[in-house]
């Protein structure tokens, strides 16, 4: 079986972090990593400064600042995890099929900075030697599975990725 570890070179349009441009609840992000952590509020002026951050790195340090919706770590984080992939997704034919392109590979967001719970740490501390949940990988092995059985729409204009 075929895996995929890292969202890097050839397969970096997998991780969060990648410029992919997407539009979540009426709001245009730079990537998927600014859509998620704007999605951790409800508070729309919140949500707009996280778009404009300059970088991923950065979108994700303000997402640690907002208001938390309610139960966002019991369950809500998961379903805007889940909107923002299939927007990051959907509305881009070539990403469609570059996600398909990875075929049946299991698909690991292979990190080294102790995320064990969207991904899996790779650092060598005793911390992270237990594999992680790699809910991200997960989540993007659903979607593609979505769409290769038609379960999700694509888009009817072609779009370059970005």
């Amino acid at each position: 079986m075929t895996v995929i570890d890292a969202f890097r070179g050839e397969f970096g349009f997998l991780s969060n972090f990648h410029p992919a441009q997407l539009t979540w609840e009426g709001i245009t992000y730079p990537t998927s990593e600014h859509a998620f952590n704007a999605g951790k509020t409800l508070d729309h002026d919140e949500r707009w400064q996280i778009s404009l951050a300059p970088t991923p790195k950065l979108a994700k340090q303000m997402g640690r600042s907002v208001k938390l919706r309610p139960l966002w770590d019991a369950s809500v984080r998961y379903d805007v995890m889940a909107e923002v992939l299939r927007a990051k997704f959907a509305c881009h034919p070539m990403r469609i099929d570059a996600l398909l392109g990875t075929g049946g590979a299991i698909l690991v967001e292979g990190n080294t900075w102790h995320d064990q719970h969207w991904g899996d740490c790779r650092c060598g501390l005793p911390r992270c030697a237990r594999p992680g949940e790699n809910h991200l990988g997960r989540m993007l092995m659903e979607l593609r599975a979505k769409l290769a059985q038609g379960g999700a729409e694509r888009p009817a204009d072609p779009v370059m990725i970005r």
